[in-house]
């Protein structure tokens, strides 16, 4: 059984690495969809919480959209750095693989986004960047990247 790790900060391109997952679970795979809030040291809003609860949710209905059974999402809301938060999720649920989305910007930071370029930098775990021009073709039955995970 595949665990995968989403994180998501509500933008289209995490939206984009839920539909890649498609060609790469199957009816077993786990997901775990993250949102990270910064931590500004005054604790959670009741405002950022509902804020997060959308977002995540957006994230799970792609998901049952494309085929996953919902029992097999967990939503998870952590504060702080969101690099070090998407890797201690990672190593806490201890996923297979993290499937994030890249907006490009300038630099190194075009070629990945920041937060991107940082998970790659602290994480140990398998990561899969999705381009943000990537989409999925509807004729594709099988990809060998699902058949060399499993």
């Amino acid at each position: 059984m595949m665990k995968i790790l989403l994180p998501t900060d509500g933008s289209i391109y995490s939206e984009n690495a839920a539909r890649v997952t498609k060609k790469i679970g199957n009816e077993e795979t786990e997901f775990i969809v993250l949102h990270v809030l910064a931590d500004k040291g005054m604790g959670m809003k009741s405002w950022q919480k509902e804020g997060a609860d959308i977002i995540l949710s957006t994230i799970e209905n792609i998901l049952v959209e494309i085929g996953f059974d919902s029992s097999r999402i967990k939503k998870v809301v952590e504060e702080g750095n969101a690099p070090a938060q998407i890797v201690n999720v990672a190593n806490r649920y201890e996923v297979d693989l993290i499937v994030m989305g890249n907006q490009g910007k300038n630099g190194l930071k075009k070629i990945m986004g920041s937060v991107t370029a940082r998970v790659l930098e602290l994480s140990e775990r398998l990561i899969l960047v999705v381009p943000p021009n990537y989409t999925l073709s509807q004729t594709e039955k099988s990809s060998v990247l699902a058949q060399t995970l499993h």
